[in-house]
């Protein structure tokens, strides 16, 4: 049974707070966003009030079973999302015509005219349920503490950041002008990168929280926030014949529902007994640096041999591609070495990041590969070498993993805690951090590379995953003991550096060519990165605040 609590005067005004915001939130739009004569594009508003009310409605009735620590954490997930939202909403003050949401304005005139009243209530409901989330922030409670499903959080997390940078749907209405976040104004542009990183980085906090109510809440307070952004593009598609259904909101619901699957997910208790015996730890980080060299060496092996054997009188388009395997490769061989020696507990957080790079090399090549092979091509040894490269690099990331659950066998769960300090620098981090992945780094006349939100192809899968070990990085630093989480950040920094490396590597595939949006981006990533590693690295002073739960982290 969960544990009684009587609420504080702070929770209490958080929670009227919450109400009042979700009202205007959902009402807002009732009293008309823009003085022109137009209005949703069909009847939103109820749908749109029942989503702003689930966030309060949720914590008011866990607050009224006694569940104190999970109302409030409701509130928190709930906030989380506010930022991005408020910013997806300032586009309406910028120019309402292209902020392609029929649920809240549908223009029949090119002249929107001045803001109405409808828009300064929804904006401040977004600013309400930010201040309610930040007066709950500190109500937590002395509730049961439990390893929480962190990584499945952050899956789940990073699902719904897809989804939210997706173009939302698809219409014929010469009025509604829907995109994917990055051909997105800059508001809409900078509200979708917002969501995306608050998703991945607010489920694995709470995911992996070791207050059990605290994690329950913040999961369902977060996938309430996350359904009222995902839901009105389904329900456009539903009412409108004009739209039509796109992958985005889909993979969004599907967040939605993993994080409330999660949140009542059984979770093994702090004092749990664990028969399990493992590999020595020192096996297993041999193991993983060998599984790393050997993935490394696969990747100079199709570096170094032909990746396509060309029909005669065609030109060999791997040539440029292929030659990412050689940073790819020589980074995994240098890490599988180092974790060979006695200092491998302190590289092996690296691993956890770097494993990305021979996919993402990998599928750049591959990419080349399939396109030779629609032209009559075969795929030479290097094709092979470089598919086969993977295989190691997954399974390497998945030892070393059962290696740090082996290193922190003896940690107590209740002083797991997250590190305000390393937390700032990589939340700045995650921004460029995402530029470099989703614009490309090379540009030139005529030339489109291939990207995660524009001309998906084989390519696009590798810069998802390089995306996805930058972010689960960046997440887990904060939760890590110092020397961890600078080396976890340290791998980051390579991921992006060998990403920023496409450019000189590749630059003569095409004339004219000069760094890309990505390139500048990445450069800024690793800066950041490479000073949240040095902020990271320094363990707190000993007697001072949060000193004792710092040093028993991950």
């Amino acid at each position: 049974m969960a544990p009684r609590s009587t609420p504080s005067s702070r929770l209490t005004a958080a929670l009227v707070i919450a109400a009042a915001g979700a009202l205007l939130v959902g009402l807002g739009p009732l009293l008309g966003l823009v003085s022109a004569e137009s209005s949703a594009a069909f009847t939103a508003w109820p749908a749109l009030l029942v989503l702003a009310l689930l966030p309060p409605a949720l914590a008011l009735a866990l607050l009224r079973t006694g569940r104190s620590t999970a109302a409030s954490a409701v509130l928190v997930g709930a906030a989380a999302l506010a930022p991005g939202r408020l910013a997806l909403d300032v586009q309406f003050l910028v120019d309402a015509g292209l902020a392609a949401r029929p649920e809240l304005l549908r223009l029949e005139v090119l002249d929107a005219g001045a803001p109405g009243v409808g828009l300064w209530l929804l904006l401040a409901g977004h600013v309400a349920a930010l201040v309610a989330g930040v007066l709950a922030a500190g109500e937590r409670g002395d509730e049961e503490t439990a390893s929480g499903p962190l990584a499945l959080g952050l899956l789940a997390g990073v699902l719904g950041a897809v989804g939210v940078l997706l173009t939302p749907f698809t219409s014929a209405d010469p009025f509604l002008l829907p995109r994917a976040a990055l051909d997105s104004p800059v508001a809409v542009l900078v509200g979708g990168l917002l969501l995306a990183v608050a998703l991945p980085t607010t489920a694995a906090y709470a995911g992996g929280s070791g207050d059990r109510e605290f994690a329950r809440g913040g999961l369902l307070g977060l996938a309430a926030a996350l359904a009222a952004v995902v839901l009105p593009p389904l329900l456009a598609v539903a009412a409108l014949p004009t739209a039509g259904i796109t992958t985005g909101p889909l993979l969004g619901l599907g967040a939605v529902v993993a994080l409330a699957v999660l949140a009542w997910a059984p979770r093994r208790t702090a004092d749990a007994g664990d028969d399990l015996r493992l590999p020595a730890l020192t096996r297993l980080h041999r193991t993983a640096g060998l599984l790393a060299l050997v993935a490394g060496a696969l990747a100079v092996v199709g570096a170094l041999t032909p990746l396509l054997r060309m029909p005669a009188g065609l030109s060999d388009p791997t040539e440029y591609p292929g030659r990412m395997l050689w940073p790819a490769g020589l980074v995994l061989v240098a890490v599988g070495a180092a974790l060979q020696l006695r200092s491998a507990a302190r590289v092996r957080p690296v691993l956890a990041a770097v494993w990305a790079v021979v996919p993402m090399a990998a599928a750049g090549a591959l990419g080349s590969v399939f396109a030779g092979l629609q032209v009559g091509a075969r795929a030479g040894a290097g094709a092979w070498a470089a598919g086969l490269a993977v295989v190691p690099a997954a399974a390497a990331v998945v030892v070393a993993a059962v290696a740090g659950a082996v290193e922190r066998d003896d940690v107590d769960l209740t002083e797991i805690a997250m590190r305000r300090a390393v937390l700032v620098p990589v939340l700045v981090a995650l921004v460029p951090a995402a530029g470099a992945f989703a614009f490309p780094v090379l540009t030139a006349p005529g030339y489109a590379p291939p990207g995660i939100f524009t001309d998906f192809d084989t390519a696009s899968w590798g810069l998802v995953v390089g995306l996805v070990a930058v972010v689960g990085a960046a997440v887990l630093a904060p939760m890590c003991r110092p020397p961890r989480a600078a080396a976890l950040l340290a791998g980051a920094a390579l991921v992006v550096a060998v990403r920023v490396a496409e450019l000189p590597i590749t630059a003569g595939r095409v004339d004219g060519s000069s760094p890309g949006i990505g390139t500048w981006c990445g450069l800024a990533a690793i800066v950041v990165l490479l000073v949240a590693a040095a902020v990271a690295g320094r363990r707190p002073e000993s007697g001072g605040i949060g000193a004792d739960r710092t040093s028993r982290r991950w």
